[in-house]
């Protein structure tokens, strides 16, 4: 055979190899840009707040006392001023019937600390280390805040109309790739029992749907934590499975519970 031809064959063969590796490496790329750009769109997230005319209404009219306190809150956004903060301001105002969901602020470290000053608040959080001190409060809330700036995540405060000060929190952690998101939510125990904390997750679980086009919301909870399992069962969240010793508290290894809603059966596609 022909050495020239058999080198014009090899040559031709490498040049076919190389461009299916640029094509690959090309198309790899765009994959990553075509997400990333996905995630900033989604991070950015539009203000529903409880307005019947907005295109995702919430599906029950907030008070006059909370739609006044959003009013408020639109002529004074939130003014983060310490840079390690300002990931936070990401999180759109809502409303639910009697409460507001803001921006966390760096103001409300201290209302944060007292919440995780109460030993079974912490206890029933499943991965919060005991004790919770002020500055790991301080650490928690810049954590937070790095994550919001980058779309993995956000958190609400939770405040009551007029005094506007941090009674609890409720948050996303955001799987953009997967359209898939989790709840988490924590209340002072003096404003438990008063159905706060379902009126809350309902909201977000509707803006979780509607707003943010996710296709499936995970929770979950330590199986001890029946207050917790109450909210929960309320918002319509279905059972997946009980984990055994999956958390470990104190020294001792604790089942935790994880339930889910998906898209079509929230909104009945």
């Amino acid at each position: 055979m022909n050495q020239k031809f058999v080198r014009r064959c090899w040559v031709g063969m490498g040049g076919v190899l190389l461009l299916i590796g640029l094509w690959g490496v090309g198309k790899r790329e765009l994959y990553k840009v075509f997400h990333r750009c996905q995630r900033c769109t989604k991070a950015a997230p539009t203000v529903a707040n409880g307005d019947k005319s907005s295109p995702t209404p919430y599906l029950s009219q907030p008070s006059a006392e909370v739609l006044k306190g959003l009013e408020e809150r639109k002529k004074n956004p939130t003014n983060v001023k310490n840079r390690e903060f300002s990931g936070l301001s990401v999180a759109p105002d809502l409303g639910t019937d009697r409460l507001i969901l803001r921006a966390i602020e760096e103001r409300d470290i201290d209302a944060l600390a007292e919440i995780f000053a109460d030993y079974e608040t912490v206890f029933m959080l499943a991965f919060m280390p005991w004790p919770f001190g002020h500055d790991r409060v301080v650490d928690y809330v810049k954590n937070i805040s790095w994550n919001m700036a980058r779309g993995h995540s956000l958190y609400w405060a939770i405040a009551l109309p007029g005094a506007d000060r941090l009674i609890g929190v409720i948050g996303l952690t955001l799987e953009h790739s997967h359209d898939r998101a989790e709840i988490h939510f924590w209340l002072h125990k003096d404003h438990r029992g008063k159905g706060y904390m379902t009126e809350v997750a309902r909201r977000v679980i509707d803006y979780v749907f509607r707003d943010l086009q996710m296709n499936r919301l995970d929770v979950n909870h330590l199986s001890i934590n029946i207050a917790s399992q109450r909210v929960i069962e309320k918002c319509g969240f279905k059972l997946e499975c009980e984990r055994d010793d999956f958390a470990k508290k104190e020294g001792k290894f604790e089942p935790m519970k994880f339930y889910r809603i998906l898209r079509r059966e929230y909104l009945k596609e």
